[in-house]
């Protein structure tokens, strides 16, 4: 489950955190069991809801992934910033804790210290990217001593496909699962490819935007779509326990881009 929008988006607003909470709790009751949130979001709310969310349940059953922004790259900024979203989180550590964007006024080399210094006192037990560049995600893997990065979260959909190219046969190659974010191109799937989604919606009794889903998890990249629905989150989890065939995966991978 993915966050943005719950509890505000740059700033606070807690003019929905009831039916925010609820979502995430339904979702974790239908199995899911990875929730993506950050610091950003919400300016810190959206990982407030998310404690709450996940409170009385049993955490080794939870994959809790936070962001740290841009602005908080330093060594020291970024050991706090990881520290407060802990406490927002109100968890002992992160499972994937990830740069939100990168910085090109804070060296690479201090921030991806700093990363190694939280796994090495438990509070996160593995890190990684977002939103770099192949060169930049070369870089960050040279300045790790210890360990290596775990995930490379980026923007990919069958509208950007452009990823495709470089950054996830890099990802393939280095060991680095992908995340997808904006899976369903916040909407703008189901009113681009219509013809050939309904197509396939018929052929497997889905709807589109479980074909669009499936389309990614076929590829073992893990998705994250947000919802503050129940029945879309019910629609969301019908992407799982099937797989598209080789042949529809590569019709829907020519798809124009837009």
């Amino acid at each position: 489950m993915g966050t943005w929008g719950m509890g505000g988006r740059a700033e606070k607003d807690s003019s929905n955190d009831t039916q925010s909470i609820a979502a995430l709790q339904s979702g974790l009751d239908m199995g899911i069991n990875l929730i993506d949130t950050a610091e950003f979001y919400g300016a810190g709310h959206t990982e407030e809801l998310v404690g709450k969310a996940i409170s009385g349940r049993r955490r080794e059953n939870l994959f809790l992934i936070s962001k740290v922004w841009k602005t908080n790259l330093r060594h020291n900024d970024l050991l706090a910033a990881a520290k407060r979203s802990l406490d927002r989180l109100n968890t002992d550590y992160l499972d994937l804790y990830i740069i939100h964007w990168p910085n090109e006024e804070i060296p690479l080399q201090e921030t991806m210290g700093a990363l190694e210094t939280l796994v090495g006192q438990k509070l996160v037990r593995t890190i990684g990217i977002s939103n770099f560049s192949l060169e930049l995600i070369n870089e960050a893997s040279r300045h790790l001593k210890n360990i290596q990065l775990a995930a490379n979260q980026i923007e990919y959909n069958l509208l950007h496909q452009e990823a495709a190219e470089t950054i996830i046969p890099y990802c393939l190659k280095n060991n680095l699962h992908i995340i997808a974010y904006r899976p369903l191109a916040r909407g703008d799937l189901t009113k681009t490819h219509t013809e050939i989604l309904s197509k396939l919606a018929e052929k497997y009794q889905k709807t589109a935007n479980q074909i669009a889903l499936n389309w990614l998890i076929s590829q073992n990249i893990t998705v994250i779509p947000k919802s503050t629905n129940k029945e879309h989150l019910k629609e969301n989890m019908g992407a799982l326990g099937w797989n598209l065939s080789k042949e529809d995966i590569e019709a829907l991978r020519a798809l124009p881009l837009k």
